[in-house]
């Protein structure tokens, strides 16, 4: 395991300890959820969403803080989850969807395997998009590109990896991965600032609440969906999928594009107890249903159409239900 790695396992544990001292108890009277990305991101929005919303529809009523860990596209924070944390409910954590793979690809620095979380819920689906600022030298995922286009990177696992490694092996583009972004919004803004050419891997919704004014006026281009579906707000953006030109080149893009089907996750370390997991996905369903949440949510620009967590953890079995030669061909375009 790398030593950045090691040293964010070792920070976890000081910081859930301090965190769960003070005896079962505390315990009940309060929960972290462990944000995966720096603040200031879509991530962590998602993770205060919740954390100011969640504590009034669990039995315990706890109050609930948010604990920033980036690291590795939010690997920091899983391996974090499944092996420090405490399995009593009282940690939770948000990390990117495309931890799926790290599992299915057999990743070793990835101490975790996804199947044993408690999934409890996603805040939505998403589509993701590849998009380039204005002064990259093409307007279209059609266009020839004269030389790399830089794209940046949370680092390998994440979306902003491994959707551009995808376009590179099965539509030919030439993107050029910076990866060492703690966030998406450090990523928007090394675009602004003239150090990359574009950001893919990005989630709509967060466009929408972070760089529409971009897309209005023009100084950055949507150039294509890496989505299972194309969104309807984006007719004129064309789906990824449907440019692949063989079937066995779509059942591979169709795996390396499922985490957008658990787009904004909110899950438990294994091992809880049934009850638990239960209540929290009962609060979790309650939760996105109240009106305070949604208004919170319209005035950060967040989209809220959930996922259950029932749903999420049955699409993460299936993947490990695959062809092993289909899973072998995606595990080699990300790795």
């Amino acid at each position: 395991m790398p030593g950045t790695l090691v040293m964010r396992l070792s920070v976890g544990l000081v910081v859930l300890a301090a965190l769960s001292c003070g005896g079962p108890a505390r315990a009940q009277d309060r929960m972290t959820i462990v944000a995966g990305f720096s603040a200031g991101g879509t991530y962590d929005a998602t993770a205060r969403l919740w954390a100011r919303h969640l504590g009034r529809y669990l039995p315990w009523h706890p109050t609930i803080t948010v604990v920033n860990m980036p690291g590795a596209g939010s690997m920091a924070a899983a391996n974090n989850l499944y092996n420090l944390a405490p399995r009593d409910g009282s940690v939770l954590g948000v990390i990117n969807g495309a931890m799926v793979f790290e599992t299915l690809f057999g990743n070793p620095a990835a101490k975790f395997d996804v199947r044993q979380f408690a999934w409890i819920g996603s805040r939505s689906n998403e589509t993701a998009l590849c998009a380039v600022w204005h002064t990259a030298p093409i307007t279209s995922i059609a266009d020839p590109m004269p030389r790399e286009i830089t794209v940046g990177s949370t680092g390998p696992g994440s979306r902003t990896y491994n959707h551009p490694q995808m376009l590179n092996a099965l539509l030919g583009t030439k993107f050029k991965i910076v990866k060492g972004y703690p966030g998406g919004n450090e990523i928007t803004l090394g675009m602004e600032r003239g150090e990359l050419d574009g950001y893919c891997g990005w989630a709509w919704g967060s466009v929408k609440s972070r760089g529409l004014d971009w897309v209005r006026e023009k100084k950055m281009r949507i150039i294509v969906q890496t989505g299972l579906e194309k969104d309807p707000e984006l007719p004129d953006v064309p789906l990824a999928l449907d440019l692949v030109k063989t079937k066995e080149d779509k059942e591979v893009m169709r795996i390396l594009v499922t985490d957008t089907q658990i787009a904004w996750p909110l899950l438990a370390p294994p091992g809880l107890p049934t009850d638990k997991v239960a209540a929290l996905r009962a609060g979790f369903d309650a939760v996105m249903k109240d009106p305070e949440l949604i208004r919170d949510a319209e005035k950060m620009q967040l989209e809220v159409e959930p996922v259950k967590g029932e749903a999420m953890q049955a699409a993460i079995a299936r993947l490990f239900t695959l062809p092993a030669a289909t899973i072998e061909r995606a595990k080699a375009i990300v790795k």
